[in-house]
């Protein structure tokens, strides 16, 4: 968890606790717009995978001459 070295008297402040503290200070006609934003983040999943990552994790089995004759499996002219 990240810590901010912010002091109040011996107390060392954490990122949470400063959210707190700024919720606190929130008034109670938006703290439903609040909470709908802090519910957004607290279902993200964080980062999501790009296409490449997902890319990178097919695996094609065939055979070995398969990327060298794509053309010819593809259109039919040899076959596995």
């Amino acid at each position: 968890m990240l810590v901010l070295n912010l002091f109040e008297g011996d107390n060392i402040m954490t990122i949470k606790d400063l959210i707190k503290v700024e919720v606190d200070k929130v008034q109670e006609e938006r703290l439903d717009e609040l909470y709908r934003v802090v519910q957004k983040y607290s279902r993200d999943e964080g980062p999501k995978s790009t296409l490449m990552d997902r890319l990178m994790q097919i695996q094609i089995d065939g055979p070995e001459d398969f990327a060298a004759n794509f053309d010819l499996y593809a259109s039919g002219e040899k076959r596995v």
